[in-house]
């Protein structure tokens, strides 16, 4: 029975059926309990009732086998029935039928339940042992309750149930999990203080944890221990370290330590091969990539879709169409079927070098291997049209890819934007962008910055300010690109430009800050450059982007901008917007004189305008802390000299 030989297990037992003695209860029990092992528990339940008669089972050791059974094949609820016949039948449950329930219940994740029988058994003067307290805890573990799960830990030592090894294992795999690897690593320390003895499943989420902190010293540290209690690392404690110091950039430390482990006649599996594959791809090593995958092909470790697909993707990152196109036949030829991902890097490559026949012949490919095109294949498909400023293509295939029920996203569209921007027609462009919203897309920063570039070139500024005013009202915080486009369109604006922008101003009063702000600081100041940074920082500081303004002035200042006090009091609506006011302070670049003051005061103003009513009365606040300050100086000063 102990080799599953079930068939000739019953053969036995119907034997001794047959004879005088018949069969005890023991055998019955034995092969009823090798037939629910196999999921056959229905066989088992009419083996008892074919000696004991229809619906009657005899003892609760038959009952915890079938409750296990059920429980084992996923049918909880035929399990806890079970527990509530066999009670009504006068049978009490025992400390293994909660244990099987628990344990089950635990693979689950049905945490409200375990907390139910754990409840009960305690109540029928049940302790739990250590089984018991080790599924309660692997259950919160895997239901990322790491927490919680140190709390029964706690209840354990209360109650005088020593944890074993599991114990402390569990709860050490759980930790790492939830990032709390420092208190994973005091449990491995208070498992060896109770002289249990760690494992390698001790150590391995610990040496993972560690390097995906980027303690890759600690790590190798915890390696080494756990050789010198006499534990060889296998293939999936080495797998732990490979990844990690792969995730933390080390890459060729990973190659080192994949020797190493091939040394000790450890080697790696699939998982380790794609791990390395997949780092160094993104190191752009992409010969030592190839490499590996021969290594893999030699030691007849065949590789799967995703490293093929990692590897096709890293050499068209690198614009390696070539070698890209060689590993996509070769996998063909390998009888590896290609799967989205490594045909949308394909045909991303194609459209990259403007094949676009190659790019539509392996869309129709994919489609002839099962593998349906989605949002990111005709995404591609429909950019690499607009790049050549083919848009009848590129709509042709917009078309095709709503037709088939694809839904088009954000950056299909920004995709068609730029065609359209391309070649100059902003009229389509502004129609694709409001087609978008009426879709419910919202734009992303790469929208608004295409149109944002395309309208200051083309001099329509109240269009661009607009649209970026709209992106800040949108909580869409702007790039390097979009500020570059903003300072570049606005300095270059021609003083007849500049003249218009508030002409209409009903069209741009309370919509267009960025603007009208910038014109009466090019009047007032004479100089572009410096009023396009004020007023940008002006418009981020009053959509509550705070950061994105003082990171744009830093930028700024490296470029030789000197802030100056229209900076300091576009800031000072910035700090008060986010409710931080009391920070103006770290803002102040020296005192004022009188007729800094003046030129706040008069830009206040207009500030005012943009601004809700609490902000404009807490920058009141400050400005007139400031003032009073300032005159108390002065009364100080004629003091002092007098």
């Amino acid at each position: 029975m102990e080799q599953r030989r079930w068939d000739d297990g019953r053969k036995l037992y119907d034997e001794m059926l047959g004879k005088d003695s018949g069969a005890d209860n023991y055998s019955t029990c034995v092969l009823v309990r090798g037939l629910c092992l196999e999921g056959r528990v229905e066989e088992g339940l009419k083996l008892i009732e074919a000696r004991w008669g229809a619906g009657c089972i005899p003892h609760v050791v038959f009952y915890n086998v079938l409750i296990d059974g059920y429980c084992r094949r996923g049918d909880m609820g035929r399990g806890l029935l079970l527990l509530g016949e066999m009670e009504t039948k006068g049978f009490l449950p025992t400390l293994v039928t909660y244990g099987s329930l628990i344990n089950w219940l635990g693979k689950k994740g049905d945490l409200e339940k375990i907390g139910s029988l754990f409840l009960e058994m305690r109540k029928r003067g049940f302790s739990p042992n250590v089984q018991i307290y080790n599924s309660v805890i692997d259950a919160l573990c895997n239901c990322r309750s790491a927490t919680q799960a140190m709390v029964i830990l706690k209840q354990m030592f209360a109650s005088g149930c020593d944890p074993d090894i599991i114990t402390f294992n569990t709860l050490m795999t759980g930790l790492c999990h939830e990032g709390h690897v420092r208190k994973a690593e005091h449990f491995l320390r208070e498992a060896i203080r109770r002289e249990l003895n760690p494992n390698q499943l001790s150590y391995t989420p610990l040496i993972h944890g560690f390097c995906m902190r980027g303690e890759l010293m600690v790590a190798s540290d915890l390696l080494v221990e756990m050789m010198g209690r006499g534990h060889t690392p296998d293939v999936v404690t080495f797998g732990a370290l490979i990844h990690g110091l792969v995730v933390a950039g080390k890459v060729s430390e990973a190659l080192i330590v994949r020797e190493k482990m091939t040394e000790r006649q450890v080697f790696p599996d699939v998982n380790i091969y794609n791990v390395l594959i997949s780092g160094l791809c993104k190191k752009r090593m992409l010969p030592a990539a190839k490499n590996i995958l021969e290594e893999m092909l030699e030691k007849n470790v065949q590789p799967d879709e995703f490293v093929y697909a990692t590897l096709i993707d890293g050499f068209i990152r690198s614009e390696n169409l070539g070698d890209a196109r060689k590993i996509f036949e070769f996998m063909e030829h390998k009888g590896v079927c290609p799967d989205i991902v490594s045909c949308n890097a394909m045909i991303k490559g194609y459209c990259q070098f403007g094949m676009m026949s190659e790019a539509i012949l392996c869309m129709s490919n994919m489609r002839k291997v099962g593998c349906i095109p989605d949002e990111f294949t005709y995404t591609t498909v429909i950019s690499g049209y607009a790049k050549q400023g083919n848009l009848n293509g590129a709509l042709r295939w917009l078309c095709d890819m709503i037709k088939r029920k694809c839904k088009p996203n954000v950056v299909t569209y920004s995709s068609l934007i730029n065609g359209y921007c391309k070649t100059g027609d902003t009229d389509s462009a502004e129609g694709l962008f409001a087609n978008m919203q009426a879709e419910a897309l919202s734009p992303n920063v790469v929208t608004y910055t295409i149109l944002i570039g395309i309208l200051f070139k083309k001099d329509k500024v109240l269009r661009a300010g607009l649209y970026f005013e709209t992106m800040l009202l949108n909580h869409c915080s702007p790039n390097d690109v979009t500020l570059h486009y903003l300072v570049n369109g606005l300095t270059s604006c021609t003083p007849c430009v500049i003249n218009s922008i508030c002409c209409n101003t009903s069209e741009v009063h309370g919509k267009d800050a960025l603007l009208v702000v910038f014109k009466k600081l090019v009047f007032d100041i004479g100089d572009p450059r410096n009023s396009a940074y004020n007023a940008i920082i002006f418009s981020l500081c009053r959509h509550n982007m705070l950061r994105e303004a003082l990171d744009f002035k830093n930028r700024m200042a490296k470029k030789g901008y000197v802030p100056n006090p229209i900076t300091f009091l576009s800031l000072l609506y910035g700090f008060c917007s986010v409710g931080k006011s009391m920070n103006w302070r770290t803002i102040l670049p020296n005192e004022f004189q009188q007729e800094e003051f003046e030129i706040i005061f008069r830009y206040k103003f207009l500030f005012d305008q943009y601004a809700t009513e609490s902000v404009c009365c807490e920058v009141s606040r400050v400005l007139q802390h400031l003032a009073e300050c300032k005159s108390l100086q002065r009364v100080e000063q004629k003091f002092a000299n007098s």
